[in-house]
């Protein structure tokens, strides 16, 4: 079972990716093998590692299974060209309680993720846990400039009527879950969500910087059922402003993101050479927002794991008796993740209870 994001970590799953050339006959001419086989190699050494450090505490770690494909996928209203690795599982899965969901997103390349996670899945629905899926829908074929945090019109104008929604937009609090009803999905997505998830009380954030954002597993951190660690208040959802509210903005870079956001649109794809030219130039290794640095995976009310090292932040952690480990993930930016995102947890011990007033 598991009812929040902070609770003792029992079990959970860490993404993993292709080996390198295990996709090269994917790429097309515009794209570079040799620059995207060295990200696929340390990505999958980051994970791995992450992997290796959560086995040595004592906590059960599942990994999906990585399906090769020889060719791109033709669907009758559009094209899987380059299925990605399932490196994301937060993007599009959730659970909680003992209910398993699974989303769909308007991203093509992942249209196929919940395959590599079926045995895994299938294990839980074996212990008695529900296990259900959001209908497939028809997708389209869109380019790097719909991409949802580049400009949200495509949810809004262009897959409206599609029943998408990304679960990195639910945070688990109990008894409820607080959700961002802006961002990447769509009305219909999130209805079914609530439909599914009906003994779990919803509380929209609204007026938080999460607006037109959309995923919340950033900017701000619960570690317990009364204290919130945040990048900022204007980050916290609402109903948590009775909790114990500590800033440690003051212990983050400076938010960047126009830049990164005007490469990535310029390229046709994410495998597109000249993004690739451009990311491993410009951006490897860097943390584009304050949210990556938040990103993080809690392992108990004591220790919390991050993708990289960040001293005056974990000064201050420190102080509130918080040890930081860090796993570094070399390339969480390109893949659009930060450590809490390339994982799931499965299981928390804890029980069901009332967290917001």
């Amino acid at each position: 079972m598991i009812y929040t994001e902070y609770d003792p970590l029992e079990t959970v799953i860490v993404g993993d990716t292709y080996d390198p050339d295990q996709a090269s006959q994917l790429l097309t001419h515009h794209n570079n093998p040799t620059q995207f086989n060295k990200i696929l190699e340390e990505t999958k050494q980051d994970l791995d590692q992450l992997a290796d450090f959560l086995k040595q505490g004592n906590i059960e770690v599942m990994r999906p299974d990585v399906h090769q494909y020889y060719d791109p996928i033709s669907m009758p209203e559009f094209d899987v060209q380059f299925p990605i690795a399932p490196i994301v599982p937060r993007d599009a899965m959730l659970v909680m309680g003992n209910t398993v969901i699974q989303t769909y997103t308007s991203y093509t390349d992942r249209y196929f993720d919940s395959i590599s996670y079926y045995k895994i899945f299938e294990q839980l629905f074996q212990q008695g846990y529900r296990w259900i899926s959001q209908p497939a829908p028809m997708l389209m074929n869109l380019n790097n400039r719909d991409d949802w945090f580049v400009n949200d019109k495509t949810y809004k104008e262009k897959l409206m009527d599609r029943v998408l929604w990304h679960t990195a937009t639910m945070y688990k609090a109990g008894d409820a879950i607080i959700v961002n009803h802006e961002g990447p999905g769509s009305a219909s997505g999130l209805e079914w969500c609530k439909r599914e998830l009906n003994q779990y009380k919803f509380h929209h954030n609204a007026g938080t910087k999460f607006n037109g954002f959309g995923h919340i597993d950033h900017g701000f951190i619960m570690i317990d059922d009364d204290t919130v660690i945040h990048a900022g208040k204007e980050w916290v959802p609402e109903c948590l402003h009775n909790k114990q509210l500590i800033d440690v903005s003051d212990c983050l870079p400076e938010l960047k993101m126009d830049r990164y956001v005007q490469d990535y649109a310029e390229a046709q794809n994410k495998m597109d050479i000249a993004w690739i030219d451009k990311y491993l130039e410009n951006w490897r290794g860097y943390s584009q927002e304050v949210c990556f640095d938040l990103n993080v995976l809690i392992i108990d009310r004591n220790n919390i794991v991050f993708a990289r090292h960040i001293p005056k932040l974990f000064a201050k952690l420190k102080s509130l008796h918080i040890d930081c480990h860090v796993v570094p993930q070399r390339h969480y930016l390109f893949w659009d993740g930060g450590i809490h995102c390339s994982t799931l947890d499965v299981k928390r011990r804890g029980v069901k209870r009332k967290i917001i007033d």
